[in-house]
């Protein structure tokens, strides 16, 4: 087993380097860029992450550059990857790849040991790094950019091995962890650091968080925190029906302290989703579930709204607000209670605090992705958040050693603010250059191209980008698609793309008609309803079809003389890097077309012109459209 340091740089993966390295059988402590080199000494090998900044930016993190010449061996991520080749004398330029590439390996390296000469990777940069500097190429990526580079101990890569999308990533983390620093031959850590004050120093860190803890012990923590700080009071939890905040209720039943059980009818959820959460979670858990509608609360907040941000915050005011009626419906003062919340790393990290650590200040390397209701709430109760330091899969993990129902356990995930960030409400011009250069690329890869005047979130080197959608059209060629994606968000401001087999549409509909569309849908009962219809009929397809994503999100968006819908089918493991289905693998082409056929039917769905599918990758577009 190995001991390593992570110096934070803002990354939106940097705490599932330590996750990885964990699973691998290491410990790992996060520390702040600017860490100083003799510091490093005391761990077997360092990690620098990636980050939201360029390493040509003046306000770029502060670091001391003699991590570089220190003994310690290093792998450096990304924007590590870009800061380790300024250092060693490279020019660094403008060099965009989001999501899948392919690297060759053209020296060998110990990081590659075991892995082929080439294979699949997944990328979050917009620099790049010039062949000018004192150190070896290893390895290019499928543009011909520098892939992989080494100086001495020092190996860069400027592609993410914590992803799960990266085909060999643990097997790379493997080969730094065990050949490069030696962790399986000697435990130099050990004899180095067996004083009283070391043990006493990383005991401290496992107690504040520095240090991850394994799923394996985490319930037993989060129970005794749980009971720590609930005593004789009452333990509030919100249920969202997820699989985050029915872990966090079964453990707050499990710390054997005084439960309520709390559901919001927020009134964008799933169709009839109120009563299912209530009768499944009142069944497993065999305690009262109370609901409570704010609903056309809820609603109204959303009217006039357009900007994804300003639902998300909307939303969370309306949250907010619960707090005080549930109090005073239970007879309840704010010290009776503490509350129990679901909140994840990824939700942290995604709303810019740094690696989930809340023992310790943020510094603000990480930028906002997007608000998450869940984070910074404005309510004055005591909080505990129990699963604060894991991702999705972990909290799977949990929940399953929980004994919870695979259907809940393995439920889709679903967005706070629901189904107001799957309307979109806001329209937005598209310049002619722009426009132009959607339809040359997208005729290079053999269909027609179109920009669309609606803007989606995406991630774009560990930064939000709020940019305009593509629509490609054509024959079913996904590869082609694949690649067309790609290119788009990588060459414009473009980071999502939808296709759309002309198939796919109602008789008389031409995609050409709806690149002037003004305003967007109107977040009211009846476009909400519509949604739940579409995502009632997909998922309901796809499962007869055996076919599981792990989320499959439908989006409803304006077109000229109707709405347009988009089905999102997700592969991913956790949710931090995310790619369309492969088909026919992993989907066979008969889902998409049955499951356009039936909405196209229903009548509930009359107002819908065409239904496309999202071939995005994460980055450079989020899983969600907002």
């Amino acid at each position: 087993m190995g001991v390593f340091c992570i110096l934070e740089f803002g990354g939106q993966h940097t705490d599932l380097i330590g996750n990885r390295l964990e699973f691998l059988g290491h410990k790992a402590a996060y520390l702040p860029s600017d860490t100083k080199a003799e510091a490093l000494r005391a761990f077997d090998g360092f990690i620098v992450s990636g980050g939201p900044k360029s390493v040509c930016d003046r306000d770029r993190y502060p670091y001391d550059p003699g991590i570089f010449e220190s003994e310690t061996p290093a792998l450096l991520i990304c924007y590590g990857s870009q800061l380790m080749g300024q250092h060693f004398g490279a020019a660094i330029t403008t060099g965009r790849e989001y999501g899948e590439s392919r690297i060759a390996i053209v020296k060998d390296h110990p990081l590659f040991e075991n892995v082929p000469r080439e294979s699949i990777v997944w990328n979050n940069h917009g620099d790049a790094v010039s062949e000018s500097g004192d150190f070896d190429v290893i390895a290019y990526s499928d543009k011909y950019l520098i892939a992989a580079m080494a100086h001495g101990n020092k190996i860069g890569v400027q592609f993410h091995p914590e992803l799960a999308h990266t085909e060999y990533g643990t097997q790379m983390l493997r080969n730094f962890a065990e050949i490069m620093c030696g962790t399986t031959t000697q435990r130099r850590w050990l004899s180095r650091w067996l004083s009283e004050a070391w043990r006493t120093l990383w005991h401290a860190a496992e107690k504040y968080g520095i240090v991850r803890s394994d799923v394996e012990r985490y319930a037993k923590q989060a129970v005794d925190e749980i009971k720590d700080n609930v005593r004789k009071r009452k333990a509030l939890v919100y249920l969202s029906g997820g699989v985050d905040s029915t872990v966090a209720y079964m453990l707050a039943i499990m710390a054997g302290v005084d439960v309520i059980g709390i559901h919001l009818d927020m009134g964008v959820q799933r169709k009839d989703e109120a009563e299912t959460v209530k009768k499944y979670l009142e069944d497993i858990s065999g305690k009262k579930i109370t609901v409570l509608d704010y609903g056309d609360q809820t609603i109204a907040a959303f009217r006039g709204l357009a900007d994804p941000e300003d639902k998300r915050k909307a939303f969370r005011e309306v949250y907010n607000r619960t707090t005080g009626d549930v109090l005073n419906s239970f007879g309840l003062a704010e010290n009776d209670v503490v509350f129990i919340d679901g909140t994840l790393a990824t939700d942290r990290r995604e709303s810019g605090k740094e690696a989930s650590r809340k023992t310790s200040g943020d510094k603000g390397t990480v930028a906002t992705i997007k608000t998450h209701h869940n984070v910074d709430k404005k309510h004055r109760l005591h909080t505990v958040e129990p699963l604060k330091y894991l991702s999705k899969d972990q909290v799977r993990k949990l929940a399953e050693k929980l004994g919870i129902p695979d259907y809940v356990a393995h439920r889709k995930p679903f967005p706070g603010p629901g189904l107001s960030l799957r309307i979109v409400s806001g329209t937005y011009p598209v310049d002619d250059e722009t426009d132009k250069r959607v339809y040359e690329i997208a005729r290079r890869h053999g269909f027609e191209g179109y920009a669309m005047p609606i803007k989606t979130v995406g991630l774009k080197g560990d930064e939000r980008s709020f940019e305009h959608l593509a629509l490609i059209v054509g024959d079913r060629d996904w590869e082609s698609a694949a690649r067309a994606q790609k290119e788009l968000a990588e060459e414009l401001p473009i980071n999502r793309t939808i296709f759309l087999h002309r198939g796919w549409a109602r008789d008389g509909f031409g995609e050409y008609e709806n690149l002037g569309i003004e305003g967007g849908l109107e977040i009211n009962k009846r476009n909400i309803r519509l949604v739940q219809e579409a995502t009632e009929i997909a998922e309901k397809t796809f499962d007869e079809y055996g076919v599981k994503p792990a989320q499959l999100p439908v989006i409803a968006f304006p077109l000229f003389d109707g709405v347009g819908i988009a089905m999102r089918d997700v592969h991913t493991q956790d949710f931090r890097s995310v790619r369309p289905l492969r088909v026919p693998d992993e989907a066979p082409e008969q889902v998409f077309d049955e499951t356009t056929r039936k909405i196209l039917n229903s009548p509930c769905l009359k107002d819908v012109r065409a239904v496309f599918r999202d071939v995005s990758t994460k980055p450079a577009a989020t899983t969600e459209w907002e």
